[in-house]
């Protein structure tokens, strides 16, 4: 059997270009994989809803020692039982903390630019729920 030079040229041609097909294939699924990892969470509308319920509390806050720790403790559970989102849970916990140490007079209060990154951490995970959280600044 006798295969011709042109004949060989066009299936190394159709090869190649399956190949090369392939491998552009590939490349856009491994980078849309990458760009969706990069990607905040996104919680419920509920956790945001959440998550702002407990921003507000935050701002009724008492400077009763006892009271603020009632309220941590009373805050965390909610927080840990009825949240899904992890991620935006750790964004709202670092705000309590915040609030309930300003709130005993413990240390000083973050910058407002500190609240404000937070914030827009936070907002990140419920882009998807079209809820924009508001976290005022924390009073010294």
């Amino acid at each position: 059997m006798v295969v011709s030079k042109s004949s060989r040229n066009k299936k190394a041609i159709i090869f190649g270009t399956v190949a090369a097909a392939f491998l552009v294939a590939i490349s856009a699924a491994g980078g849309y994989w990458l760009y969706e990892r990069n990607q905040p969470s996104q919680a419920s509308k509920a956790d945001c809803a959440l998550a702002q319920r407990i921003v507000d509390g935050a701002q009724d806050l008492s400077h009763d020692k006892q009271a603020v720790e009632e309220w941590e403790k009373n805050t965390m559970k909610l927080r840990r039982s009825e949240m899904k989102d992890g991620y935006l849970g750790f964004r709202i916990a670092q705000y309590e903390i915040w609030a309930a140490l300003q709130a005993k007079g413990e240390g000083a209060p973050p910058a407002d630019k500190q609240v404000k990154e937070l914030a827009d951490k936070a907002n990140r995970h419920c882009v998807d729920a079209g809820v924009t959280l508001t976290l005022p600044p924390i009073a010294s």
